[in-house]
This record gives C-alpha cells, structure tokens and sequence, in this order.
C-alpha cells in the first residue's frame, strides 16, 4: 500500500490549499521550524490544511543545535509551535546545513552528534506523545546514523533519481520522499517534495490509499466488497485480446474481422445505435454490466436515469477524483487539459498501478503513452508519478447484491493468455517466422501468419516452447522462441547524484555556471569538507566543466567541478 502526499514549508510560499485537496491529497507533511524559530508560514499552513480538511500526518525540524542541551531546546520549541495542531510523527531532521552551521562556529560536528542529537529530539518528543521519526537520505542514513536505526522510530527516506521520477526505495523505510520536482494541477510554476506512505496506519481516514485490496467489508448482501472487484476484474481479463472490428461483424468473436471501424460488442449489448464510436468508456461500462447487471451498474457508475456509459468528462465530475489508485478503481487519464481515456484498475504496487483498458493498444511499460484510440483490449501498467492529472475514481461496491454466472469464464473461444505486466519488446531474427494461432499446433494466426527478420512484436508471456506475443498492437499469436531475440538492453547508469566533498578552502557559489555569475544569495560560499548533493553536470561559456548542487536539499547553485570530489 502507498499513499502520495505532499510535505512543503515556506519555501512554496502562497499556497491554494483548497486545490491541494482537490488534487487528492487528504495527507501532508508541514515544517515547522528549525532550531527555535517557527517556520514563517506554518500557521498559515496548518490552518488551511484544517479548513480544507487536510490531515497533517507529520512535521519536521531541522535540529540546529552544537549540543544535547540546544538539541533539547529545539525539541521543546517544536512542541510548543505544534501542540494546537497535534500531528502524528514529528521527524527530527539534522542535515548537512546543521554541520555547516556548526562549522561557522567552530564546532566540528560528525556520524556520533548526528546520532545522539537525533535520539535525543525524538526521546523527547516521545515523551510528550508524539510518534517519533526521523529523515535521512542514503548517504545519512548508511554513515552517518547507527543507534538510531534501532530504536523503532518511524523512517523517512530522500533519494531522487537522475531525471527525478518516481523509483521503489533502495532502503526499506515508512515515508519517502522520491523527488523536489512534484507539480499539483492549479498551482502553476510551484514544485513540492512529493512522497509516498507505505503505512496506511499513519494516515488520516479519508485518505486517498493504494492497496492491493480494499479493506473488505459486508455490503447490503452477503458479497463483500473484494468478491465484487475480483468479479468485476474477472471480467474485464476475459475480455484482453479482443480486436475492435472493421465493420458490425463478426462482434463475439475475439479476433474476426479485425479493423479500425471502432465496431464492438460492447456497443452492441449498451447503445447499438453508437457502434463505431470510441470505446474505451463503453468497455468499462459493459464489464460492470455483464458482472453485476443493468440496474446495479447504473448505480455503481452514477448513471440512474441513464444506460451506464462513462463517458471520461461526465466521470470526472460525477466522481471524488483521488490522486492516489486502489484496486477496482476506474481511472481517468489527463492529457491536454481535458480526461481522455479509461480503464480498470487491477493492482497496486508502490507507485506503479495496473490496468486493463479498452480502445487502446501496445504496452505502457510504465510510461506515459496513454493511447485513447487504439483498437483493442489490453492488460497495462504505468506510474502515477508520471501522470500528472490523472485521477482515480472509486465506486461504492458496497451497492452490489449478486454477481452473475455469466463473468466466471471466457465466452468466446481463441481468448489469449493474459499479457499481465511483463511485455517486452522482441526482435524476429528470421524472414518468414511463422505465427502459429495457438501455444502447441501447426495452425497459422490468419490476420498475422508470418513474421521477417527485424519485425518488432510485444512479448507478453509465454507457454512452452513458444512466446505470447502482440503484433502491431493489435494481433495475438504465438512465435518459437528461438525465433525471437530480447535486446535486454540496458540503460547506462548515471553517475549522477553522488554525494560530493569540497576541496578549496572556499568554494563560492554560483546561480549559474561561470566565474562571472552571481553568487546563490542564499548560500554564497562552502568550506573545505562541505558535503553537497552533486545533481549533474554542465559546461560554461569558456567551456569549464561546473557541477550543479543540491545544498541542505533546498538551495540549488552551481560551482567549479575540479573543486568537488565524491565523498
């Protein structure tokens, strides 16, 4: 389970909340200071978050302390600023800002002070009620912290990828904080460190979770709320394969008449007089109705008065748009201002949500190709974190009163494996490849008999000696396996961030690369031995090569890179 949520402090400045929610984020994390000043929009903050019915499930403090006695201060003025509040877990945060602080000072400051200072913050804070926890990124988290890793406290991970996208943690951990460069719709030109929950037991009532399953509870029948969305689900994987038609022909059978006439049966059995529309709203329609039948799937979808059609933009604003998936969920996607495609939800699985869709075709790997007319049924998967927009609407199963019968098996014949969530793409390696129609047999795919050398197809699974594969985006057959080859290419790791140490006894700090640039106001100057998150690297206009750099995670400069060496 996995719950995105926002954590910001002064640093957005004025703030919408009011989109914030909209957005669906019913959870956020708040700074609420440092050392033992208030974090100057805090109380702004926490009051909108209030008024918008946004659960503060957590604060942070940056500890900017020289010993245990400051340390404690710290932690006693946290609790004073947030006790009209009461968050959950209150995170100590001490980072490379507080060394360099100390280090103006004189103070030389190491993994041992990092350690102790933490424990002492989070003993105190526990003591006054609170749950205790911690942030770190890995390079802390492995160096610089030993004892507190032992104490139970709650876990807050940072670590982005190079292009700042969404990534499963490299250590286990509670919170984490994946990238600084989250974006909420409404809220143009603002960034947020955006995270995710792995705990829903941290997390407000009403907040928008990803499980694998719901939590279960009785309906009005004895059919509980996971029955009816693994029916529902049972439906729509019979349906994975089938090809629209080309003309109002031939509509049960999965592959016949295959074409781009937008004909299906799912018009047909819905609204015959709209057959060759798009239909990838209509599909999911048709898979509540062939599971729970006429009546039921109007209520489910919030049509009463209506055939149950879900149509994206009707959808959208008859919904709660969550920001976060759950399994049975019907997803709407955005792109280009406007919701434009549909589909199930099958899975959850941190990030990553599993669909099946219809009017659609190839396989997403996780990006952000959403096809909204394609021609065919398709099992895909995508990450949340790269959709910005898209939205995940949830109805209220707990309506249903009986399944039927008719859901439980495939009714059609030649029905493909399901492609499931493993596709890659395969290369034929010989002209004149025969497609075989099924797993064993010497029967050629009639719409796709045979592949040449180069030929491009999606795998999506296997049986025996031969693979599963899709073709064009739209046949299903089998290939011998030895007549197709995986690339299994991989990308080139990126050696950026790294942690990296100052070696000039004064390091200036640039807003943009080049001796001529002004210093970062914020943070002119490093000294011998600062540690900086090195993000990337680029050239001046004299062709000098500069690092950009991550200060404390919240100033961004750039500075000479024959200065810096990995820590």
């Amino acid at each position: 389970m996995a719950t995105k949520l926002l954590d910001i402090s002064f640093w957005q400045d004025t703030l919408d909340f009011a989109k914030i929610k909209k957005a669906g984020y019913d959870n956020i994390i708040l700074r609420a200071g440092y050392g033992t000043t208030i974090d100057s929009k805090f109380n702004e903050y926490a009051a909108a978050c209030k008024k918008n019915n946004i659960n503060i499930v957590a604060v942070y403090w940056f500890i900017y302390a020289t010993n245990l006695t400051e340390v404690k201060a710290n932690a006693n003025k946290c609790l004073e600023v947030i006790k009209a509040y009461k968050p959950k877990i209150v995170f100590a945060d001490f980072e490379y800002d507080t060394i360099n602080k100390a280090a103006k000072k004189g103070i030389k400051l190491g993994a041992k002070e990092c350690d102790s200072f933490t424990i002492e913050f989070c003993e105190t804070v526990k003591k006054a009620g609170y749950t205790p926890g911690y942030y770190a990124n890995t390079d802390y988290y492995k160096n610089m912290y030993s004892s507190v890793k032992n104490k139970g406290y709650v876990f807050w991970l940072a670590h982005y990828k190079s292009d700042y996208s969404y990534h499963e943690p490299p250590i286990k951990c509670d919170f984490f904080q994946y990238t600084d460069r989250g974006t909420v719709p409404g809220l143009a030109g603002k960034k947020f460190d955006t995270n995710v929950c792995f705990s829903k037991k941290y997390l407000s009532k009403t907040s928008s979770t990803s499980t694998n399953k719901p939590t279960t509870k009785p309906t009005t029948s004895s059919i509980t709320i996971d029955q009816a969305i693994d029916a529902l689900i049972a439906t729509a994987r019979a349906e994975v394969g089938y090809l629209e038609k080309k003309s109002n022909s031939q509509l049960d059978d999965k592959t016949a008449n295959a074409g781009y006439g937008n004909y299906t049966k799912y018009w047909r059995d819905l609204k015959p007089s709209w057959n060759g529309s798009a239909w990838c709203a209509v599909w999911v329609s048709w898979c509540m109705y062939k599971t729970f039948g006429l009546e039921t799937a109007k209520k489910l979808l919030k049509h009463e008065n209506d055939f149950p059609y879900v149509y994206c933009p009707t959808l959208g604003a008859r919904f709660t748009k969550h920001a976060n998936p759950q399994r049975g969920d019907i997803v709407i996607f955005y792109r280009g201002g406007t919701f434009v495609h549909t589909g199930i939800v099958t899975k959850v699985d941190g990030d990553a949500f599993f669909t099946i869709e219809g009017n659609t075709s190839g396989n997403t790997s996780g990006g952000t190709d959403i096809v909204a007319n394609g021609g065919s049924v398709c099992s895909k998967y995508y990450y949340n974190s790269k959709l910005p927009g898209t939205k995940f609407c949830r109805p209220d199963y707990s309506l249903v009163t009986s399944i039927l019968n008719s859901n439980s098996a495939p009714n059609v014949s030649n029905q493909p494996v399901d492609q499931s969530y493993t596709a890659w793409v395969g290369s034929c390696t010989t002209n004149g490849t025969d497609v075989f129609s099924g797993a064993t047999g010497a029967s050629k795919l009639s719409t796709y008999p045979k592949l040449n050398a180069g030929n491009l197809v999606d795998v999506v699974g296997e049986s025996g000696t031969r693979y599963h594969v899709r073709i064009a985006g739209k046949y299903f057959g089998y290939v011998e396996k030895g007549r197709i080859k995986n690339p299994n290419k991989k990308e080139p790791k990126s050696p950026y961030p790294f942690v990296g140490k100052v070696t000039a006894s004064k390091l200036n700090v640039r807003k943009k690369p080049g001796t001529g640039q002004p210093l970062l106001p914020e943070y002119p100057q490093l000294n011998k031995d600062n540690l900086v998150d090195v993000l990337g690297e680029t050239k001046d206009s004299q062709g000098a090569k500069w690092y950009k750099i991550s200060i404390a995670k919240k100033y961004a400069g750039y500075v000479s890179a024959k200065y810096i060496t990995k820590a």
